[in-house]
């Protein structure tokens, strides 16, 4: 085998925790409810949510970007069939942003309840013994609203009931190996948010210029780079023209 068919091999390798397409385990998609009723409703018990976890002087621990990766999972739904298969590839054009960006906005909405995904392969038209027979295929999203904190629950069945929409709470098959799945998913998100969290911190400490420390802050993704220079600019532009009066002033 040549090292180019060796390196296609690799690429096509199935991800751990993947069901066929056509396995039941894969088959997550409910109809959504109320369709863009529980659409902007979600949306807001997201905004409430993510204001209500703020810590004093910290950065929202979803923010923008998930809402706008959370958007647009709703916008690739087939409310009535509740398919939604969107590839990375997809939601990094429709969202505009850097895929390291889209995978953690996806990570922390699944921590916090939001979204839910099921790892899915197909088949491939490779003779037994000459390539990979599976390859992987984009992911399975729902919204299984169980798994939301108690008060977001609470307050999506108030919003909805306020729009005249009484809201039921889909089922969601729970096989073992889903269970275990879950519980993998959300070590290795803990794990990578620390150690993602230590590599932010040594290289803001390292940073000795604005554009170190958007790379520092957004590693990889050169909008939200470009964002926050413009930001920091801009801030220092306001200090210039309206300075502060200096200590020795406020003594006096």
């Amino acid at each position: 085998m040549t090292a180019h068919a060796l390196s296609l091999h690799g690429r096509a390798k199935a991800r751990r925790d993947s069901f066929d397409i056509n396995d039941p385990r894969a088959q997550v998609f409910r109809p959504i409810q109320h369709g863009t009723y529980f659409v902007e409703a979600m949306l807001r018990v997201f905004d409430e949510w993510d204001d209500f976890t703020k810590r004093p002087g910290k950065q929202h621990a979803m923010g923008q970007n998930c809402r706008k990766v959370l958007r647009w999972l709703f916008w690739c739904c087939d409310f009535k069939r509740g398919t939604c298969e969107p590839s990375i590839e997809t939601l990094e054009k429709k969202t505009r942003l850097a895929r390291p960006t889209v995978v953690r906005a996806l990570k922390l909405l699944w921590a916090n309840g939001f979204i839910d995904w099921i790892r899915r392969t197909e088949k491939t038209s490779n003779a037994p013994g000459y390539g990979p027979q599976v390859k992987q295929t984009s992911n399975a999203y729902f919204f299984d609203t169980k798994r939301l904190p108690g008060r977001c629950q609470k307050r999506l069945a108030e919003i909805l009931r306020r729009a005249g929409k009484r809201f039921r709470p889909e089922d969601f098959p729970r096989p073992t190996r889903y269970v275990g799945l879950q519980e993998r998913r959300a070590t290795a998100i803990r794990d990578k948010t620390a150690y993602n969290r230590a590599v932010k911190r040594n290289a803001l400490a390292r940073a000795s210029t604005d554009q170190e420390r958007a790379e520092a802050l957004y590693p990889g993704d050169e909008h939200a780079q470009r964002a926050w220079l413009a930001m920091a600019e801009s801030a220092s532009s306001d200090s210039v023209l309206n300075p502060s009066p200096s200590r020795s002033i406020q003594k006096e």
